[in-house]
């Protein structure tokens, strides 16, 4: 077990959640079974107060390589935080890499050997990574095994793969975008994705290659949930969350689908609507077009 806990890279680009931070990488650590060989964490241009706690964790030891861009650099919007989200992973030189969101929230009971076996699976011809979180159905095929099934999509809220996979699907799709430092065109922004490049480069590969994300089935002693919610809600979601309320109702959406598209655990009743209806539409067939037609328009309005 501490032999592959060596071998780890937990690697984040965060903006925000000063209040919560060192709370959820504690839970990540407990998740894990002990502290990762390294943790590389890129903060895009957050407040005072994140800024502040991350360079506690610095200094205190649980964070290894803490980049911290300027508020307002011209690299911190949303639309580019694909540069940050490359960035941290390539700063990271284990062998493994292991992506999450400081509001997705890990749990497990038991389950002490999932590590070492989830690192095995890698090996198999058919894996991509090993991950989880997801918010929609997602499940492409049965797994190997009862509990498990594979899918065709990957998220950087929780996802365990190989580095040379992560350099490997990011070449292949973004290399010519990345060896020119981000000056060239972005793929993504053909189909209004830019943003999501990192995403967007897995599965490519895993359409591609016929690979795929292996994920387990969760229970009451194994789930990871992205909570989309932050500052003191998402405080309030993890005190809740850790006291395992309500925690079977949003179990196994992207193997079942029962959750509702854009509900979120800890997340307001309205804004979890508006978010399903955002969800619902980007899903439908008009989403490709819309995405285009508002990639188009910020191109346009480019100085």
């Amino acid at each position: 077990m501490q032999e592959v806990l060596d071998d780890l890279s937990l690697v984040c680009a965060n903006f925000g959640d000063g209040l919560t931070l060192r709370n959820v990488l504690e839970d990540w650590f407990a998740f894990l079974g002990g502290r990762p060989g390294e943790v590389v964490v890129l903060d895009n241009g957050s407040d005072a107060q994140t800024r502040r706690v991350s360079l506690e964790c610095f200094d205190g030891g649980m964070i290894d390589k803490l980049v911290l861009v300027r508020p307002g650099h011209p690299d911190t919007p949303k639309a580019r935080a694909h540069l940050a989200e490359h960035t941290a992973p390539a700063l990271a030189t284990k062998r493994y890499l292991l992506f999450f969101k400081f509001d997705t929230l890990p749990y497990r009971e038991g389950h002490e050997t999932w590590l070492v076996e989830a690192t095995e699976y890698l090996d198999r011809p058919d894996t991509f990574a090993m991950g989880g979180s997801f918010n929609v159905m997602s499940k492409h095929h049965e797994g190997p095994w009862p509990g498990w099934y594979f899918s065709h999509k990957c998220s950087e809220n929780f996802a365990l793969m190989k580095r040379e996979m992560f350099i490997r699907a990011m070449e292949e799709y973004a290399g010519e975008y990345i060896s020119s430092g981000f000056r060239s065109a972005n793929p993504g922004d053909a189909t209004g994705q830019g943003r999501y490049l990192i995403e967007l480069a897995w599965e490519r590969y895993i359409e591609k290659h016929q690979v795929y994300t292996l994920v387990p089935e969760e229970d009451s002693a194994w789930t990871i949930f992205h909570t989309n919610v932050h500052g003191e809600r998402l405080g309030k979601a993890r005190r809740d969350y850790l006291a395992r309320k309500r925690v079977t109702e949003f179990m196994n959406a992207g193997s079942n689908g029962t959750r509702p598209p854009g509900l979120y655990y800890g997340h307001p009743a309205m804004a979890s609507w508006l978010k399903r209806v955002r969800t619902q539409f980007g899903s439908s067939p008009a989403g490709p077009y819309w995405r285009a037609i508002k990639g188009a328009f910020a191109q346009r309005m480019k100085p």
